[in-house]
């Protein structure tokens, strides 16, 4: 579920190293495995739950000592935020965990910058924390956004560069952006005000960023999330001349929209369906996917077989709440009332986790 190469999983043995220095983590694994185990049911197993309480319990006590370094501290947060993700309680997407896990990255980044250079298990967590918050950027009230150490951040993705992440290969800056883009977009509906500078800023980031993907499949998977922030930004800004896309030269913003949205579930469908890689699709395909006109029921049921494809692979619920999404947006859309997917979700006090 956490990576793109069941060959290269770091969350596997190579954790063996980490079990013995930390009984919240060997908790953490166990619940999330009892859970996995049975397609993360609505009625949670009680040997999971036990195992996550016991998990919460050993971690408090391990932080409350100074146990182990920021790092072990991390890994164990964000694999029980992953146990949020499989809950039924679709308004709780582990935001505790999420902040705790911010306050980690800052305490890991402020320890020495060269940690990223030195320590595998460091780049492992930062990349991790980094796909999590661009997942979850969005679903954080703007009032209750806690500090990131923006500079030692920007300095350790810098070190970072294109070194290939076992979760989602050498798109480190990507997710950084649009982590960003998604926090940008929760503001404007929270507050109903733009920032003119900052959309530019995140257009110009997106249209600039590029990398070499080691394969065709990764490089359909990073184009269909940049075209996600662009879409997302797109939806939630209005006419801004400090836009430095060139497409907005050819083709108006909706219209760029609703091309983007189908180059994009196009980019997705291209991957195999028994990739790993179909892990990691569902959020451009909800966002990509909610643009779809009617007259596109072709490209909507490639949305829906992948959104099924991808819960037979990794059983996780939302992606089933995703598709409910869908159906009502596109129910919506064909009635003549189109809805941003995340203003429709935040109006149903859902949080869905996907990714």
């Amino acid at each position: 579920m956490l990576v793109i190469d069941p060959e290269d999983n770091p969350y596997s043995f190579p954790v063996l190293e980490y079990i013995p220095q930390s009984s919240a983590l060997v908790h953490t694994i166990q619940s999330v495995s009892a859970n996995h185990e049975q397609y993360f049911p609505t009625h949670a197993p009680i040997i999971a739950l036990e195992e996550r309480g016991k998990a919460l319990v050993s971690l408090r006590k391990e932080v409350d000592q100074n146990q182990h370094t920021p790092q072990v501290f991390l890994l164990t947060v964000m694999l029980l935020a992953l146990a949020h993700g499989g809950d039924s309680d679709m308004s709780d997407y582990g935001k505790q965990h999420l902040f705790a896990a911010r306050s980690l990255i800052n305490k890991m980044l402020q320890i020495t910058s060269s940690v990223i250079d030195d320590d595998p298990l460091a780049r492992l967590c930062l990349g991790m924390y980094l796909y999590w918050d661009m997942c979850s950027a969005f679903l954080v009230d703007s009032d209750e956004e806690p500090g990131l150490d923006s500079l030692n951040m920007s300095i350790a993705i810098h070190r970072m560069g294109n070194w290939h992440h076992p979760m989602y290969g050498p798109c480190t800056e990507l997710l950084y952006i649009l982590g960003n883009v998604g926090r940008y977009c929760r503001q404007v509906l929270d507050s109903q005000q733009r920032n003119l500078t900052q959309e530019a800023i995140l257009d110009q980031q997106l249209c600039c960023w590029k990398v070499h993907p080691p394969n065709n499949d990764l490089g359909h998977l990073y184009e269909a999330f940049r075209k996600h922030g662009l879409i997302s930004l797109y939806r939630v800004s209005g006419p801004n001349d400090y836009f430095m896309n060139p497409d907005l030269m050819f083709q108006s913003r909706n219209l760029l929209i609703q091309y983007y949205a189908e180059e994009t579930v196009r980019h997705l469908v291209q991957i195999p369906t028994t990739s790993n890689y179909l892990n990691f699709q569902s959020l451009p395909l909800l966002t990509a996917g909610s643009e779809l006109f009617g007259s596109n029921n072709p490209l909507r049921d490639q949305v829906r077989e992948r959104l099924r494809a991808i819960y037979s692979l990794n059983r996780l619920p939302a992606n089933l709440h995703c598709l409910q999404l869908l159906e009502e947006l596109w129910n919506a859309r064909d009635n003549g009332i189109p809805s941003f997917w995340l203003h429709h979700m935040l109006q149903k006090n859902w949080r869905l986790l996907l990714g």
